[in-house]
């Protein structure tokens, strides 16, 4: 993309008319309602090409308006440029560059910035587009695939960063903490750790070292959205010689959850690596209180679970007691007692701690600060931001504490770096997480500005 330094006048007709017109995609903006993964990518892509085509309207129109004005007098090639009755429509800020060149010849490229075009694989930029819109469920789905594609090369480990940072974003610390487990296996070395400033309240998450073996902290609340949380800990496994999880919080389970808790314990008693069960007895009383005596569930995991618990936990005469209860129930011979095997222990739950209290990070000196969601068209922030920097040659920007910036939000801030950049500023962007790390790349902010990368 090339963005024309316009003078004053110019550049604030230039964002009348870009606000003007942006203000017509806000009903293109994806919203909670597509049903399918497909139909919220297709959402994602209109709204990226809707503003694209957008922006690339307004630079068209404002070199025409500039051509007009400071026109030398004509030789032949210009002359039959004028003869062309339309200015050829930009499909893509990319062309913008052919367009304002025609137009105003060598001039454009001594008063032009150039962008260059993202280098990121396409299902990073998807997946960043998706969840700046708000779209976490489909953006997590796409870097899931993404992690054992070997043909993204050099681009994998930031898949996995902003998965976890995804994760994080979310609040979803058990599903953080199973992910960690697989990178520090993966690459050997350390993970990220968890950042409270930067995830959702967790309702469901928190997790435990004892001994120096994590411990992968189940939530009170178990269902079948368990599933992806049980593959990291199966996945993991084959690299760690004892893995333990803990119970000690849950309360309540479904059958879904109990069939992939199954799998689980399945998949630990044919490994040789073992599995340390922290909270068996609470996984046993959930497990019994969704189930009943006399009643046929249309799944008999809650009763399998109920008795995987008790093998756990060494309990057989409570084994064989719940086996009649199930042979009644069902009509089937009881299952017989066998010993879990030594792969398979339990072990003392973790007594709850109080957290400790987590300050937020100290903003870089003399720096704008940006937190939490930046949504929709940022008018606030970007006037907060202009007169930080009014007076000043660089400007730094805190992004430690910003969660998610929305894709319009983004392309309203591309915009005022290009007028900083216009004015000699030099920006820089501090440690974003990786999730809007790779929005900056889809926007080319990366060709404006330097980007400080987080530390692991």
């Amino acid at each position: 993309m090339v963005f024309s330094l316009f003078n004053r006048k110019e550049r604030q007709d230039a964002r009348r008319a870009r606000e003007a017109m942006l203000a017509r995609t806000a009903d293109s903006r994806p919203g909670p309602g597509p049903d399918t993964l497909a139909a919220q990518r297709e959402a994602a892509r209109r709204t990226e090409e809707k503003i694209n085509q957008i922006e690339s309207e307004m630079i068209a129109a404002s070199a025409v308006a500039r051509a007009g004005a400071n026109r030398p007098p004509m030789g032949p090639a210009t002359a039959a440029r004028a003869e062309a009755p339309t200015v050829p429509k930009v499909a893509h800020p990319a062309h913008a560059a052919e367009a304002a060149t025609a137009l105003l010849g060598d001039q454009a490229g001594a008063m032009a910035i150039d962008v260059n075009g993202s280098a990121l694989p396409s299902v990073l930029e998807e997946a960043a587009i998706l969840y700046s819109n708000g779209q976490a469920q489909p953006a997590s789905l796409a870097l899931r695939q993404a992690l054992a594609d070997a043909g993204l090369g050099s681009y994998q480990t930031l898949a996995w960063l902003m998965l976890l940072d995804l994760h994080q974003a979310l609040g979803d610390r058990p599903s953080f903490e199973a992910l960690a487990l697989e990178y520090a296996a993966r690459f050997e070395s350390s993970p990220p750790g968890w950042n409270e400033q930067l995830g959702a309240p967790a309702s469901a998450a928190r997790a435990a070292a004892v001994n120096g073996t994590a411990a992968v902290d189940f939530p009170v609340i178990l269902d079948g959205s368990i599933a992806a949380q049980v593959d990291s800990i199966v996945a993991a496994s084959a690299r760690r010689r004892e893995t333990m999880v803990d119970f000690g919080r849950v309360e309540a389970l479904d059958a879904g959850a109990a069939e992939h808790l199954l799998r689980l314990l399945k998949h630990f008693e044919k490994s040789p690596n073992a599995l340390v069960v922290r909270g068996a007895e609470a996984l046993f009383a959930s497990a019994r209180n969704a189930i009943e005596p006399g009643r046929r569930d249309p799944s008999e995991a809650g009763w399998m679970l109920a008795l995987q618990a008790l093998r756990v936990l060494g309990r057989q005469q409570a084994f064989e007691d719940l086996s009649i209860e199930y042979c009644v129930t069902y009509e089937v011979s009881p299952p017989s007692w066998e010993p879990i095997g030594s792969a398979i222990r339990a072990g003392e739950p973790a007594s709850p701690a109080a957290p400790a209290p987590v300050a937020p990070p100290r903003p870089e000196a003399s720096a704008f600060v940006l937190r939490g969601d930046v949504l929709g068209r940022m008018q606030g922030e970007l006037q907060a931001l202009r007169a930080h920097a009014a007076n000043r040659g660089e400007v730094v920007v805190d992004c430690r504490g910003l969660r998610r910036m929305e894709f319009v939000a983004a392309g309203d801030l591309l915009n005022e770096v290009v007028t900083m950049r216009s004015a000699g500023k030099q920006v820089l962007f501090v440690e974003p997480n990786y999730l809007v790390y790779a929005l900056m790349l889809v926007m080319g902010i990366q060709d404006l500005a330097e980007i400080r990368r987080r530390k692991i």
